[in-house]
C-alpha cells in the first residue's frame, strides 16, 4: 500500500481523472447543479502560503483512513456551496453524508479507500485544517470545478491529518453532519425532569432552556456505542432461484442459470442473513461495483395487545378464558 504523504500526489491526480465523471453526477444529484471536474497542480503542503486559498468558510467533507484523515475543501466563495449547507435539515443531512461518502470513493486513489465519512460546514476552513494536525508530509491537490461553461473554481484535496476528527469540531460552529441519531431513553442526562423516547422535556423543568435540542451518540452510555460497533454482512441479492438437486449437480463450467428478474429491477439488501430490508440499484465505483439505496422497508412489528385488567375484574370473570394477544389462557385462581 502507497503511504499517505506528499509523493502520492500523482496518484491523486489520476484518480481525480477517473472518477470525475461519478463525482460530478454526485454532485448534480445533492446540489441540483451541473458542473465538471478537473485536477489541478497538487504537491507538498506548505500551509503559510496554503491556508489563503481556503482561509473563509465552506464545506468540508472528512474521509477517515485507518486513523488518518483526508479533507476534502471546497469554499464558499466558489459559488457552489448552497445556503443550506450551513443549517442543513434531516433530509440535508443525509444527502451531505451520501455526498461525502460518494466523493471518496471516487476522487481518492483505490490504495486510500476511506473506512468512515463524514461532512460540516465550517466558518474557518484553515483553521480546521490547523485543528487537524497536519502532517509535515502532507499534500494537497486541486481540483477544478466548472458550472455551466464559467471560468472554473478551485476546490482542494488535503492530506494526511493526524487528528482528523478536530476539523469538524468547529467552537460553537455547526455540529458535524452525520446522519441522524437514534433517540435517547431513560432519564434527562442535563437532569431537572423526565425525558422518555421521543417526546421533548416537560416545559416546567427550571433546566428546560438550557437542554441541548438533540442527543449525540456520544451521549450513549458505553454498552449501548459498544452494540454500534459490531460488524454485520451486507448482501446484495441480484436475483435467487430454486432447482432441483439433479440440475444442480449437473452444473459445470459454463452452465448457465436463468432467474426470473430483468437487469434492470432492483437488486435487494440482506443484513446479516436477515431477510429483506431494502431495495437499490447498482452503481459503478470506479472500477468497482457498489448500490445507491432505493427504498428501506421497517422491520415487522412483534408487539401482541395485553388486556388491562380492573381491580375486582379477575374474580369476576375467573371462569371464563382471559385473552392475552392471540393466546386463549385460562384462570388459575381456585
Amino acid at each position: 500500500m502507497s503511504e499517505l504523504n506528499a509523493g502520492a500526489a500523482d496518484s491523486f491526480i489520476e484518480a481525480v481523472k477517473n472518477g470525475a465523471d461519478e463525482a460530478a453526477s454526485a454532485f448534480s444529484r445533492t446540489f441540483e447543479s451541473t458542473i465538471t471536474i478537473s485536477p489541478g497542480t497538487g504537491g507538498a503542503l506548505d500551509f503559510d502560503s496554503f491556508r489563503q486559498k481556503v482561509s473563509g468558510e465552506g464545506l468540508a467533507l472528512l474521509l477517515l483512513i485507518s486513523g488518518k484523515g483526508v479533507a476534502i475543501l471546497v469554499p464558499s466563495s466558489t459559488g457552489l456551496v448552497p445556503g443550506w449547507c450551513a443549517n442543513p435539515d434531516i433530509t440535508q443531512k443525509s444527502k451531505l453524508a451520501t455526498f461525502s461518502q460518494e466523493w471518496g470513493m471516487n476522487l481518492l486513489p483505490e490504495d486510500f479507500f476511506p473506512d468512515d465519512y463524514k461532512a460540516g460546514f465550517l466558518r474557518n476552513l484553515d483553521s480546521g485544517l490547523l485543528r487537524s494536525g497536519l502532517n509535515a508530509g502532507g499534500g494537497f491537490l486541486e481540483i477544478c470545478l466548472s458550472k455551466d461553461g464559467d471560468s472554473p473554481v478551485s476546490a482542494y484535496i488535503v492530506w494526511a491529518l493526524d487528528n482528523p476528527n478536530a476539523l469538524l469540531d468547529e467552537p460553537k460552529a455547526e455540529e458535524a453532519l452525520n446522519l441522524p441519531p437514534p433517540p435517547m431513553f431513560g432519564s434527562d442526562p442535563v437532569g431537572g425532569g423526565k425525558f422518555i423516547g421521543n417526546g421533548a422535556p416537560e416545559q416546567d423543568s427550571p433546566s428546560f432552556a438550557a437542554r441541548p435540542k438533540r442527543h449525540l451518540l456520544d451521549d450513549l452510555p458505553g454498552y449501548s456505542r459498544s452494540v454500534l460497533k459490531i460488524k454485520v454482512p451486507v448482501a446484495a441479492v441480484l436475483a435467487t432461484a430454486r432447482k432441483p438437486i439433479k440440475s444442480i449437480l449437473e452444473l459445470g463450467v459454463g452452465s448457465v442459470i436463468q432467474f426470473n428478474k430483468s437487469c434492470d429491477e432492483l437488486i435487494e439488501i440482506e443484513v446479516g442473513q436477515c431477510v429483506v430490508v431494502g431495495t437499490a440499484e447498482a452503481v459503478k465505483v470506479g472500477d468497482k461495483f457498489g448500490f445507491r439505496i432505493h427504498s428501506i422497508q421497517l422491520p415487522d412489528e412483534r408487539f401482541r395487545k395485553v388486556e388491562v385488567r380492573r381491580e375486582g375484574e379477575y374474580h369476576v370473570r375467573q371462569d371464563k378464558p382471559q385473552i392475552i394477544g392471540k393466546a386463549p389462557i385460562k384462570s388459575l385462581d381456585g
